[in-house]
């Protein structure tokens, strides 16, 4: 029975497709850049944190540090003011969360957004104290697939693994899952590209967000 549980944020927990397509697209403008990306490109932009974010944006560019800091820096204030405009919980994942904590299980977020604008968004959406902590990209700390941050929540709380379940919607939710010895759950309604590859690295899927509290 899995005791604690693990949750990506962006297209796990939230839909934030929108909010980062608008914000990427306007620094990109904002920087001198005359392209944009449509709703569908951000998913291939998505999913390794702020920084892979720009360098993926920049095409070509991407590994022109010059630009890169350029278009980073316009990102990140803007994404800060405007990451809660359209971004909403998927339907279902308070309740999901809301009932698992009447359960008495453990909840976590894991994401690779930065820390600061992690805790922001998902106490916006799902209030404080739902979750037993929120963890996002630290100065010093390796992004996900890297294990360091689950890594870093079983020690701190004394969590057996086997009772650890990570729950996520693409490739490097699975990789995580693998590197940090956690089953894993893929979510198919988030932003993940559904290959047979993803599909047979989870031991779970779902198709809404209530479905997870149908596995023990």
């Amino acid at each position: 029975m899995y005791k604690n549980y693990f949750f990506d944020c962006d297209g796990t927990l939230l839909e934030t497709l929108e909010d980062i397509r608008w914000c990427i697209n306007k620094s990109l403008k904002d920087c001198g850049f005359a392209y944009e990306f449509t709703l569908e490109e951000c998913h291939y932009l998505i999913g390794d944190g702020a920084d892979m974010l720009v360098r993926r944006a920049l095409k070509d560019k991407g590994n022109d540090e010059e630009a890169f800091k350029k278009v980073k820096a316009a990102y990140l204030p803007l994404f800060k003011e405007h990451q809660n405009d359209r971004t909403a919980p998927f339907e279902g994942m308070k309740e999901t969360l809301l009932k698992l904590k009447e359960e008495g299980k453990k909840l976590f977020v894991i994401t690779n957004k930065p820390d600061a604008l992690a805790k922001i968004t998902i106490e916006h959406h799902f209030g404080k104290g739902l979750f037993d902590e929120i963890l996002g990209a630290r100065e010093g700390m390796a992004v996900k697939p890297d294990p360091s941050l689950c890594n870093y929540v079983v020690e701190k709380y004394n969590l057996n693994k086997e009772e650890c379940l990570y729950i996520g919607d693409g490739k490097t939710d699975a990789k995580t899952a693998a590197n940090s010895n956690f089953d894993m759950c893929l979510c198919l309604y988030g932003y993940g590209f559904y290959t047979e590859d993803l599909l047979s690295m989870a031991k779970y899927t779902v198709k809404k967000p209530l479905e997870i509290l149908d596995i023990e």
